[in-house]
């Protein structure tokens, strides 16, 4: 008998809401996993725009348990961002006692068999705690939007593999790894999660990154699966608000997994990268896609964040619970990451990081790491 399995799925009122949700119900109709396995946990929670609650419960739910797997619909009234919104979903999946739960976004169509190989990816081997789907732009399909993640050791991440032909590109072979899995389309085994699936006070960004981590430390790998496809209609433009979010959220992976030791030796280049990202912050262009105008008003409220009490606490909460449950040394934990900082889009690249702050921090990295234990 196939493994039970939930597919989380956020249907929060974003600009395009009602063209995504029916594209990726479309394609979850069209499934080749056991119906009879499957529960669709859709979790929708208050945003700027109306419900898409309504809607959803005149249009899909009269297919639940027919053309669609069983459907349960949840609705919080707050805001409490894709962590919040992705541990409900978490919480009612364990209830109905699925074995794994896959995090498919919004703005997602899959293939038939995304489930099936993913699965069959994770019961090969009882240590594999997440596995990611191969994500496909859904604008261009034969090009990647994402093959496996990867983390930079000062916190950053990005897509590998981004706008390549996936004919061309090397997608990692069976017994690779991958830096951290994208939350966009991720399986994970829900008996290797301790707790919520995610930190809610993260809120929004590098959640999937912390859920990778904390699965690595305690001893369980992160894989692609290349033939569990799917694609996504990926929008590379943020509001300027998620740029906080990202930078505020890699100083709290790096100072809660970090071991002291290894928080000593990063801690120049930390200092280092971050002057020279609050000079050009002042007037360089705004981050990831946004325009111009600079973004030292989002750097300016992380800086208020790192003076905060209430942030060090936090902080010391998360170390002692990682400490607590890790098997691993801080070499195994990073002997994946990168050392490069590597830009997504030509718009926002800067030949500053690509032909000075790249090199430097390459050589830095190969020192470094060789100290960490």
């Amino acid at each position: 008998m196939q493994p039970k399995v939930a597919i989380i799925y956020l249907t929060f009122p974003t600009k395009n809401w009602e063209e995504d949700i029916e594209r990726a119900m479309r394609s979850f109709e069209k499934l080749s996993y056991p119906k009879d396995r499957l529960e669709l946990i859709c979790v929708e929670s208050k945003g700027s725009r109306p419900s898409v609650k309504e809607w959803f419960e005149r249009t899909w739910m009269p297919k639940s348990g027919a053309t669609l797997p069983r459907i349960t619909y949840i609705f919080r009234d707050e805001e409490i961002g894709f962590s919040g919104n992705n541990n409900l979903g978490f919480e009612k999946a364990k209830e109905l006692g699925c074995e794994y739960v896959h995090l498919t976004n919004e703005d997602t169509e899959v293939d038939p068999d995304y489930l099936v190989r993913a699965v069959e990816r994770a019961e090969s081997d009882s240590k594999i705690g997440a596995v990611q789907s191969l994500l496909l732009l859904g604008q261009d399909r034969d090009r990647i939007n994402s093959a496996g993640n990867a983390f930079h050791f000062l916190g950053h991440g990005y897509s590998t593999g981004y706008r390549e032909p996936v004919t061309s590109y090397q997608l990692p072979v069976t017994s690779d790894e991958i830096g951290y899995a994208s939350g966009a389309a991720v399986l994970v085994r829900v008996s290797a999660i301790e707790g919520n699936l995610f930190d809610e006070k993260l809120f929004s960004y590098h959640e999937d990154t912390d859920l990778s981590l904390g699965l690595r430390s305690r001893g369980f790998k992160i894989v692609l699966e290349p033939k569990s496809v799917v694609w996504h209609w990926y929008e590379f433009a943020k509001a300027k608000i998620n740029f906080y979010w990202m930078e505020r959220n890699r100083y709290v992976l790096v100072f809660s997994y970090y071991r002291w030791w290894t928080l000593l030796l990063v801690l120049p280049a930390l200092i280092g990268t971050d002057l020279a990202t609050a000079l050009l912050s002042i007037r360089g262009p705004a981050p990831y896609g946004t325009g111009r105008g600079g973004w030292w008003d989002m750097k300016r409220k992380v800086y208020g964040d790192l003076l905060s009490r209430d942030f060090w606490k936090w902080i010391g909460k998360r170390r002692r619970s990682i400490r607590a449950s890790r098997t691993i040394g801080d070499r195994e934990l990073l002997r994946l990451v990168v050392a490069s900082i590597e830009f997504q889009e030509a718009a926002v690249q800067s030949p500053i990081v690509t032909y000075v702050g790249n090199p430097i921090l390459k050589a830095y990295w190969w020192v470094v790491r060789r100290l960490i234990v």
